[in-house]
């Protein structure tokens, strides 16, 4: 990862989920994200075709110009039937395999490439069902003066690896359809724990 406010994010998840594929939402401490809380948001994805922004920090309210809690998570985006940065998300919850996106935002003339990660968590039971997520600027932030920008761009895409890396999917390839070793034993597990099997 480029943004090393990224890594620490994604340290802080990794190291919370443990042996699991996902840690809870109750586990989240914002203590220890203190200083990144302006640029985290949760989605929650209870209907997986309308996910909606469950809160968001000061910082991407800011970016928008608008408070985005209760606001659909695509309405950040450039062209709001683009169903791919929803697809993604999707995805992270499905694989529960946390997501880094390139994303290009214009303001005033000038690009200000930013990282979007997303970390899926549990509310509660066995699947993941909210997305914990942060945007923060590659190199310069926005300056004030060029606020609020229109929507985000989505460039590329790819699942981190554990350990951090993120091998480069491009913004319109098809997301594989092979499911991780991970969900299979999950799902054998759940199948034996049942009463007859």
């Amino acid at each position: 990862m480029r943004n090393t406010a990224v890594q620490e994010i994604f340290n802080y998840w990794n190291d919370l989920r443990g042996s699991r594929p996902t840690p809870l939402r109750s586990e989240i401490d914002p203590v220890a994200l203190r200083r990144f809380l302006p640029n985290l948001f949760i989605v929650s994805a209870a209907e997986p075709d309308d996910p909606v922004f469950a809160l968001a920090g000061t910082r991407i309210c800011e970016i928008f110009d608008r408070e985005l809690r209760g606001c659909n998570f695509n309405t950040i985006w450039q062209g709001e039937d683009d169903e791919r940065p929803v697809a993604v998300l999707n995805n992270v919850l499905f694989y529960e395999r946390p997501a880094l996106l390139d994303i290009h935002t214009a303001a005033d003339g000038e690009d200000y490439p930013h990282d979007l990660l997303l970390m899926p968590v549990r509310s509660y039971g066995q699947r993941s069902d909210r997305v914990l997520g942060a945007l923060l600027p590659q190199q310069t932030a926005i300056p004030p003066l060029a606020l609020p920008i229109a929507g985000l761009s989505l460039e590329s895409w790819g699942f981190v690896q554990p350990d951090g890396t993120r091998p480069t999917v491009s913004s319109d390839a098809d997301v594989s359809t092979s499911v991780p070793v991970t969900f299979f034993r999950r799902l054998v597990g759940a199948r034996q724990a049942q009463p007859g099997r």
